[in-house]
This record gives structure tokens, sequence and C-alpha cells, in this order.
């Protein structure tokens, strides 16, 4: 009977163990699934969520890379592209090359091209007469792991997007501006407005919190989101410059002008047209009566009114990729009046009489192996024809209106192999390279490492 009491002591012994090894387990197992759950809480709060338009979506883990120490953040510009409904593309636009250390994008409405190591953004709209803007950025462009990066900064300006980032929550809203433009339209009907302005122009006025609106009595004014009257809605027209941030405006008599985004008038309501001709120098294209003029950035005159055409048909010298069709090599202003051509620097002051009847050399379609040729970049120089006999002479001047080759030379154009170009210029039978001449008459300094034009 004693072993048999031992015998059960023992056995309920053992199962005390079982039990408090089950117990353990069970304890462990809780602390275990505990710490998972901290450990996908944790993960969770510090991976970075990204959202389009409201939307989640999972980028592939490089497209957005923050620094930890700067605190900025970097995307691939070539891979948001297609989340953003932009195409992407190498090289530069309208050169057609390979080139990586470049890159474009374009929508529907406009084109935006982004360069290694540079802060510049140049942003075209597709129309053949419209000339590139430049939009500098704060950080340039960087290459990582062999693709291009902007900053947020860089990517607001090109995809025309709002973009935050919440560094509590570790993620990023982006709105894109269709998103914007539909929302908006719907808040602005109920504010009574016919809606947001269709224009793409006044649609990028959202990015800045300035809503373009037009009232039943069909004139256009400026509102901020709240629906704050920024500028009175009475003008026939108006169009906002994303560069400068104004209005090109027009009253019921047809005549233009600029208000500024405070709802100041900058340039009076004068005119029959009015282009920026360029921003860094402040200076405004005017016209009236069919005669053409530059205003600086009060509306002062420097160009007079008196002229029958001021800038170039880029459309003649598709090769040259012409930047500025008003401002050349960031001085020369070409001017046409009486059937010549002369040149203005930007200050109003004139560096080359009314006295060329061409700007620039037209090969004409029966010659296809050579380019039209207006400017040669590395010279910074431009090229002039005079007539002489009925038949036209042409000479090369550089920016400054500096004579560098006279009207002597029968022609000068530019050949394009493997996508270099050379310029080349006749001269009574000889063909000479136009830089290496220019080199070896003037030195070295006349040829500079330069594409601004």
């Amino acid at each position: 009977m004693q072993n048999f009491g031992n015998l059960e002591n023992s056995k309920q012994e053992k199962n005390k163990k079982i039990s408090r090894i089950i117990i353990v387990f069970i304890i462990l197992l809780f602390i275990a699934i505990i710490a998972v759950m901290c450990a996908i809480i944790f993960l969770q709060n510090n991976s970075l969520s990204v959202y389009i338009d409201g939307v989640s979506v999972n980028l592939p883990t490089d497209t957005i890379i923050i620094d930890e120490n700067s605190g900025k953040i970097y995307v691939d510009i070539k891979e948001i592209a297609s989340y953003l409904g932009y195409d992407s593309h190498n090289g530069e636009y309208k050169l057609f090359t390979e080139d990586t250390n470049k890159c474009w994008v374009n929508c529907e409405d406009e084109t935006a091209s982004f360069y290694l190591n540079s802060n510049r953004i140049s942003k075209v709209e597709p129309d053949e007469t419209k000339d590139y803007e430049d939009y500098l950025i704060t950080d340039p462009v960087v290459n990582i792991n062999g693709k291009l990066y902007t900053t947020s900064e860089g990517i607001k300006i090109g995809f025309n997007v709002i973009f935050n980032y919440n560094e509590e929550t570790n993620n990023i809203q982006i709105s894109t501006l269709p998103y914007l433009v539909e929302r908006y339209t719907t808040i602005f009907k109920g504010y009574g407005y016919s809606g947001v302005s269709n224009n793409f122009n006044n649609q990028k006025a959202i990015l800045y919190n300035m809503f373009v609106v037009k009232k039943d009595n069909g004139l256009y004014g400026v509102v901020d989101a709240n629906n704050k009257e920024i500028i009175s809605s009475r003008y026939q027209s108006m169009e906002f410059n994303e560069n400068l941030k104004e209005f090109f405006v027009s009253n019921t008599s047809r005549k233009v002008g600029i208000v500024t985004q405070a709802g100041d008038t900058k340039i009076n309501l004068l005119y029959d047209e009015i282009d920026m001709l360029d921003k860094n120098n402040g200076l405004y294209l005017v016209k009236n009566n069919n005669k053409y003029g530059v205003l600086g950035n009060a509306g002062n005159i420097v160009i007079h009114l008196e002229y029958d055409k001021i800038g170039v048909d880029t459309t003649k010298f598709p090769n040259d990729t012409i930047k500025n069709k008003y401002l050349l090599f960031d001085n020369a202003i070409p001017v046409y009046q009486n059937k010549k051509w002369g040149l203005f620097d930007k200050t109003g002051k004139m560096i080359l009489p009314l006295e060329y009847d061409e700007i620039g050399y037209v090969a004409g379609s029966s010659n296809r192996n050579v380019n039209n040729l207006l400017i040669i970049p590395t010279c910074k120089s431009i090229v002039l024809g005079k007539t002489y006999d009925k038949q036209t002479k042409y000479g090369i001047y550089n920016y400054l209106g500096e004579q560098l080759v006279p009207c002597q030379l029968d022609s000068a154009y530019s050949i394009t192999n493997a996508g270099v170009d050379t310029y080349y210029m006749e001269y009574q039978g000889q063909l000479l390279d136009i830089e290496s001449y220019i080199q070896r008459v003037y030195g070295s300094s006349s040829v500079v490492e330069t594409t601004d034009t």
C-alpha cells in the first residue's frame, strides 16, 4: 500500500510539472505573439506609405529616398512619371538622343526637361510657337545607382502636383492637377461659379492656392481655396503665368495688361497683345496697332513700339533648338522694320543697325543634307545676310553685335552626323569649319561651352 501511495504522489507531481510547462509555454507564446504584433506595428509605422490622389500605391522601394541626414526627399524621375500620368524619355526634348544624363517627361499639355547636376527645369507646351521657360529649384538633379533623381520641389514643378510629406505618420500625399481640378470644380460650383477655368495654365494656379473662376456675367477673377477674393471678377479673359506667378488679363475693350498675384496692376491694360519676352530680365513683348516693342518689369519702355516684328521664326531652324525666339544668348533681341533686320541688347541699346535683309540661312528644300542655320552655340554667334545685286551674302556676328565674319559668305549651315552638329560656311568655293575658323582667328576664348540660346 505504501508503494502504491508513493506511485500516486509521483504521478501527481509529474502532472504538476507538465501543467507548469504548458503554462510557461502559453505565456512565452503569448509574449512572442505580442512581440510579433509590435514588430509589425513598428514596421508599418516606419515604412513609407505613398498616396496618389488619395489612393495607396506600391512603388518600387528605391523610387523615393529620404536622406536621413538632411531630411530631403529624392524621387526617381522616370519611375514616378507613369504613376502621375506622364511619359518619360532619355535625352533632351526634340533632340532624340539617349543621353542618360538628361531626361524629359510629358503629358498632353506640357513637357518638362531635367538635367544632371543642374538646378534648372525647362518646361514648354507642345506648340512649335512657344518658347521654353526655365524654373530654378534649390537642389540639383542627382544620379543614384544610374538613375536621375530630383527633390520633391522638382517633382512639384516638373509634374504639376502638390507633394506633401508627413514625418510623424511617414506618408507622402501626392495630388495631381487633373484630380485637383475635378475636386475644386465641384467645390466652386457650390459657390455659384461655373467652376475652375479649363485653361491648362489657369489650372496650374491651383498649385499655388489661386483659382481662376468665372461669374455668370462671363467675367473672370481669382479667389483662394476659401473663396476669398484675390483679384476681382472684372476681366474679359485671364491667363496665369506660372513662371512669374502673375496674370495676363484683358478688359471688355480687348486691351491687355498684367495683374500680380496680390491683385495689383503691373502693366496697364493698354495693349493689343502682351507676352513674356524674358523672365530673368523682366522683359515683355507688347503689340499695339500692328507695331511691336519691349517693356520692362515696371511697364517702362525698353524698345519703342515701332517695329513690324520682334523675334525670329524658330520653325525655320528646327535643328538649332532655340530656347527663346525673342532673346538670343540672353542678350540679342532681333527686330524687323521696313524689310530690314537689326539687333538690340536687353537694355534697349541697338547693337546692329537695321541693314540686314535676312536673319539666318535657309538652305531650301533642294538641299536636304544640310540644316538651316541661325545660331552657332559654341561661338554664341548669329547668322545674318545682306543682299547685293539680288544675291544674298551671309556674315556671322556674336551676341554682342560684334562682327566675326563679314557678309561675304555664300552660305552657312550645319550638318548632323551621329547626333553631333558641325557648322560650315562656304566662301568662293571653299568649305570651312566655322568653329575652327573663329577659334583660329579670334582665339579659344571665342568658342565656349554653352547651349543657352
